[in-house]
C-alpha cells in the first residue's frame, strides 16, 4: 500500500471514528460522558482537517 493511500485511509478512519463518537455522545445519559465523547470527536475532526484539509473533516461534499 502506498503511503498516500495509507494516509488517506487513516483520515477516513479518523473521520468515521469521530462520527461514531458523536453518535455515542448523543445517546449518552451522563452529561460528563457526553461532553468527554464530544471533545474526543472534536479533536479527531481537527486532526482530520490538519492532515487532509478542511474537505476531509466532513463527508458532506462542497
Amino acid at each position: 500500500m502506498s503511503s498516500d493511500k495509507q494516509w488517506s485511509d487513516d483520515v477516513v478512519r479518523m473521520r468515521r471514528d469521530a462520527e461514531a463518537l458523536e453518535l455515542r455522545a448523543q445517546r449518552a445519559d451522563d452529561a460528563a460522558e457526553r461532553e468527554q465523547l464530544m471533545e474526543k470527536a472534536v479533536r479527531l475532526r481537527a486532526k482530520c482537517e490538519e492532515l487532509g484539509g478542511p474537505e476531509s473533516a466532513t463527508m458532506d461534499p462542497m
